[in-house]
């Protein structure tokens, strides 16, 4: 079964509090002794993350997703939040829906979606779905500069930069946005998009979560800019009128899936259905 290993943001935040509890006292501090002070406690949370990001599990039964994707969005004047969590390492996403027979949605950047769940008869059981548009070069052209504009909107660059927090950071470097704005000629609208290149992702699997058969979609379902942003430009924030979505937080989260605990079974060209190995888990050494 899945379960959630540790949120290292709170213990993060708690480390880094620790400089403004110690600079209230009423004792003279000097510039350079807050700065030694704080260049420590940075380097002790950065070395509590690499510790971390070298546990030990089974690939050929656990799977690990090391980052987490932090959405925020507005829904009804409602904030609300989701998350997908992410392995940079081999570009799986995943996602738990609230849903009664669905515990979680994996998805490879080849365009498979693996939906984890009970069957209705007490059996974990591996099903899955796939999405053409997300791989296949016949619907993407990688020699295009994205994002493409046309006769109805265009996409203008404003110049404007954002940075996430201090926790979403790729190989040290802050990840940085740049926004667009979006122009349309036939229609009235003001809609502006931040996308970052930075994150290791084919986020094209992010909009597949909103084409799936069935029930299962992304809290936000408007997230979908296939053809017109490219694969690897991350949505880090869409607003259109009142309504908007952000990415809060691109940070080490680690999130362990025993799937090796589901039973996954493949249809046959008979219409039987055969148990094979779970393509996501990598074979037993």
């Amino acid at each position: 079964m899945r379960y959630l290993l540790i949120t290292l943001t709170i213990c993060i935040g708690l480390m880094l509090g620790c400089n403004s509890k110690n600079n209230s006292k009423t004792e003279v501090v000097t510039s350079e002794e807050i700065i030694t002070e704080e260049q420590n406690s940075n380097s002790e949370a950065q070395e509590y993350i690499e510790e971390a990001n070298h546990l030990e599990y089974d690939p050929s039964k656990t799977l690990y997703f090391s980052h987490a994707f932090i959405y925020k969005y507005t829904d009804e004047d409602e904030l609300k939040e989701f998350w997908l969590y992410h392995n940079p390492e081999n570009g799986q996403l995943l996602y738990v829906p609230e849903d009664e027979m669905i515990d979680f949605v994996i998805s490879d950047p080849d365009g498979n979606y693996y939906f984890f769940g009970n069957d209705g008869h007490g059996n974990d059981m591996v099903d899955a779905q796939f999405v053409e548009w997300v791989a296949n070069p016949e619907f993407y052209d990688e020699n295009e500069t994205y994002p493409i504009s046309d006769q109805y909107v265009k996409l203008i660059p404003t110049g404007k930069k954002k940075v996430l927090n201090e926790y979403s950071k790729i190989d040290g470097k802050e990840i940085i946005s740049e926004e667009y704005k979006w122009e349309f000629t036939k229609m009235k609208g003001e809609q502006s998009t931040f996308i970052t290149n930075m994150i290791p992702i084919n986020f094209y699997q992010v909009y597949g979560f909103n084409k799936l058969e069935g029930d299962i979609t992304l809290p936000y379902s408007s997230l979908d800019f296939v053809g017109v942003f490219g694969k690897n430009q991350t949505i880090t924030e869409f607003k259109s009128g009142t309504t908007k979505v952000e990415l809060l937080s691109y940070e080490f989260n680690p999130y362990f899936v025993e799937a090796a605990n589901y039973q996954y079974a493949e249809q046959l060209p008979n219409g039987d259905w055969q148990e094979k190995a779970l393509p996501l888990l990598k074979p037993k050494k």
